[in-house]
């Protein structure tokens, strides 16, 4: 979801707003986030598609009650009302400081540092079969003595 969120906002930056609508949709495919319905409508809206943005801003207060910029979307869908009723869109609304798509890019990731010997699996797979292996080892040899004890007249005794 993130990569086709991601270019999208790239495309939409460029200007190539068909484009990002297509990845926004992609996106929004993997996981249905209200804010992607955002995206879809400012995308529309650049594109004057009024309908189509009118619908996915309705769309994203919809998935989103409590969106934080409820107040700025329902100032553009009446900006868009107006529109498709042919009347000028109001002088406030068109004199406000356009804000851009919410960007929620991930951070640069960092560089993979190599990993030493005793950070990989198989150090201590061999470190476990070493000490099982020493285990087993003392515990046949201190299980006898290997040759068995010789039977005499006086039975079977050991002597010294």
């Amino acid at each position: 979801m993130q990569t086709h969120r991601a270019l999208g906002h790239k495309l939409y930056r460029l200007g190539r707003y068909e484009e990002a609508v297509a990845a926004f949709r992609r996106a929004y495919e993997v996981k249905a986030d209200p804010r992607l319905l955002f995206d879809i409508a400012e995308c529309y809206r650049e594109l004057g598609a009024v309908d189509q943005a009118l619908f996915y801003y309705d769309r994203y207060l919809a998935g989103w009650p409590d969106a934080f910029d409820r107040a700025e979307v329902e100032e553009k869908m009446a900006a868009l009302e107006s529109m498709r009723g042919g009347l000028p869109a109001p002088r406030a609304a068109a004199a406000r400081r356009r804000h851009p798509l919410m960007i929620s890019e991930p951070p640069p990731g960092k560089a993979r540092q190599p990993q030493h010997a005793w950070q990989r699996w198989w150090f201590w797979t061999a470190v476990g079969a070493a000490v099982l292996g020493g285990i087993a080892a003392g515990v046949a040899l201190s299980s006898g003595s290997g040759s068995p004890t010789q039977m005499t007249e006086l039975g079977e005794k050991r002597f010294f």
